[in-house]
Order: C-alpha cells, then sequence, then structure tokens
C-alpha cells in the first residue's frame, strides 16, 4: 500500500503479534473478554453484536468495553464485541452496512472509518453517509505529538526545526492508513513543510511496542494510547492537538499554543459513535439512542472515559448525523487537497 506522494511504506511487523500495552491499557486476552448479563432479552431478542472495525486494545477497544458492558445492563440484552481490523477501519464497518435492520447488529464507527478512509481507498465498500444509520455520537479524543526520549526535541518548536533540518531521518508510526493518526500527521507534515516517512499498523497496539523501543520516532496518537507512556517517561508529549489542554494531560500545551506559527488554529480531535445498517426503524434507534445516554451519563462509565483523557458528548441521532456530514466534507476535503491515496 502507499500513502502520500514522497512518502515510503515499510514492511509491516507480523501483523499476527498481539502485545498488550502496558500501563494504562494493561490488557490481557482475559481481561478483554466482555462479560455478558444473564438476564432474558428485551424487545427484538437476541443478543447484540457490536463490530469494532480495529484491533482489540486499541483506543476504539478500550472506549466501547465499560460503554457495552452498561449498555448491556440497561437494555437486558447480551451485547458481544467482535473487533475486525483492516484497511483504516473499513472492513469492519462495511459488513454493518450489509446487514439486516433488526438492531442486533451494529456498528462502532469513528472519524476513521466514517469520515477519513472512504475518500482515502479507491472504490469503497461503503457511502458513510448513505449505507448506516446514526444512532449516537458517544465522546471524543485529542491527539498527542509525542515523540521517542531518543529524538532530540522538548517542544514542538525544536521537533519543526528538527525535521526541517533532516528530513526523513525521522519516521512515524500511525494506527493504519486511513486513520486520524495518520491524516493527523499529514496534515502537520503540510502546514510545517516538513518530511517525516510514514509507518502504518494494523493498530495502536502493534505500533506502540516499536515506538517505545525506539524504532520510530513520532507517534501521533490519541490521549488514551499517549497517556500511560508520557505518565512514566517513556515518551515525550509535545502537543495536544484538540483546541483546549486534554484533563488528563494539563502540562502539555496544545498545538495552537505551541509556539509554531503555521500550526494557529490547528485541532483535530478522534470522535467515536454507534450506527447500525441502513433502515434501521426509527424506534429502535430512538431506544438506543436514549439508552446510550443515559449509559454515558452514569458516574462509573462517564469516570472511566474521562480516566482515559475523553470528553463524553452525546446528544439525538441528528445531530450525530449532521456531525458527520460536516467531517465527511472536513476530511474528504483534506484527502483531496494533500493528494492523499492508499492503494
Amino acid at each position: 500500500m502507499s500513502s502520500t506522494p514522497g512518502s515510503q511504506q515499510r514492511p509491516q511487523p507480523d501483523p499476527e503479534r498481539r502485545t498488550c500495552l502496558r500501563n494504562t491499557l494493561k490488557c490481557t486476552a482475559v481481561a478483554l473478554a466482555l462479560p455478558t448479563v444473564a438476564v432474558p432479552a428485551r424487545a427484538q431478542g437476541g443478543r447484540v453484536r457490536l463490530v469494532i472495525p480495529f484491533s482489540a486494545g486499541a483506543t476504539s477497544d478500550l472506549l466501547a468495553r465499560p460503554i457495552m458492558e452498561a449498555l448491556q445492563r440497561e437494555l437486558g440484552q447480551d451485547i458481544v464485541i467482535d473487533n475486525k481490523p483492516g484497511a483504516g477501519g473499513l472492513m469492519g464497518a462495511a459488513e454493518v452496512a450489509r446487514a439486516t435492520p433488526d438492531g442486533l447488529t451494529l456498528a462502532w464507527g469513528t472519524v476513521s472509518n466514517h469520515a477519513i478512509a472512504p475518500s482515502l481507498y479507491p472504490n469503497p465498500p461503503y457511502d458513510p453517509l448513505r449505507d448506516f444509520t446514526p444512532i449516537i455520537l458517544l465522546c471524543s479524543v485529542p491527539h498527542v505529538v509525542m515523540v521517542h526520549p531518543s529524538v532530540p526535541a522538548t517542544t514542538l518548536v525544536e521537533l519543526v526545526a528538527l525535521l526541517r533540518r533532516e528530513p526523513g531521518r525521522w519516521d512515524y508510526a500511525s494506527s493504519g492508513n486511513g486513520t486520524l493518526s495518520h491524516l493527523v500527521a499529514e496534515s502537520f507534515k503540510a502546514a510545517t513543510g516538513t518530511h517525516s516517512v510514514h509507518i502504518p499498523y494494523r493498530s495502536s497496539a502493534q505500533g506502540l511496542p516499536d515506538f517505545l523501543a525506539g524504532r520510530v520516532g513520532l507517534m501521533f496518537d490519541t490521549a488514551v494510547v499517549s497517556r500511560g507512556p508520557v505518565a512514566d517517561g517513556r515518551a515525550r508529549a509535545l502537543a495536544v492537538t484538540s483546541a483546549v489542554r486534554s484533563s488528563q494531560l494539563l502540562n502539555v500545551p496544545t498545538v495552537g499554543e505551541s509556539g509554531v506559527p503555521e500550526l494557529r488554529g490547528f485541532e483535530a480531535s478522534g470522535w467515536f459513535g454507534v450506527y447500525g445498517p441502513p433502515g434501521l426503524p426509527t424506534a429502535l434507534v430512538q431506544r438506543l439512542n436514549a439508552a446510550l445516554n443515559k449509559v454515558i451519563a452514569l458516574p462509573e462509565v462517564k469516570r472511566a472515559l474521562e480516566q482515559t483523557g475523553a470528553t463524553v458528548l452525546g446528544g439525538t441521532p441528528e445531530a450525530f448525523a449532521a456531525h458527520n456530514r460536516r467531517e465527511v466534507a472536513r476530511w474528504g476535503g483534506l484527502v483531496r487537497q494533500l493528494n492523499l491515496r492508499v492503494e
């Protein structure tokens, strides 16, 4: 696969490797298994399958699990999480786009697979606006510009100067072609006139070990992924990509306030929501929306999300649909402007 003009793709690590993230992520196969609640199913009945189009241990997976545990208690239905990574989230989402609209198959959607990847890949398997039913926008998470401690830059100004002095020397890891971590890095490069080689992984869980080992110097990833390594000194955070500072990284400036003139006003946060297949009945949409709004307001769920650096959102299906339209226009426009393409 190829990404940007002038960017070289290198062989990815063994895709079968499943290295669990340490500290903040602390995942094991057992911990990642979502327990089910042994109560009778209501309404349409049956077990609900939530397709997450990213790997176990990735940001989406870690955010979804506390929400889904609470949702199955609220609905009185078993919910299982089905991780289907690949192609910037396109593969898993496409499965839901083809599913029966009975409320038993749902998609975990992100800016990556519902606003970026469909513009980045040729012949995408779905239209992000036409082929899904928006249910709720759940939360948002800023990205963090991180460097390995071996990189001689302690501020964003120093990093830009370093990349300009040594173009192409410092690689950056992303969670995959077409993901927000990829687009944030490419936006950063375009704005600053710098060059670094893109090394795409299948997920953050696979890219982070290489970054922490110093085999890749830079990483633009979510606060969920970044917080642990930054806290224990295995990575250095230079800036967050949100409009305001992260509550979990208060000492880290925003990109806009970091002193790089070309990056004033720079803002890009990941967002996460739930979709159904096209044609999902309005009654089911409203039922799921009400339940999820209730669940993310629960103190224990809100606390779990905020501790990762996420901001809890919520709202109506109509507001989520409007948000999705704006994001498709924004990121699709950027993909075309930067002439990005993944084959």
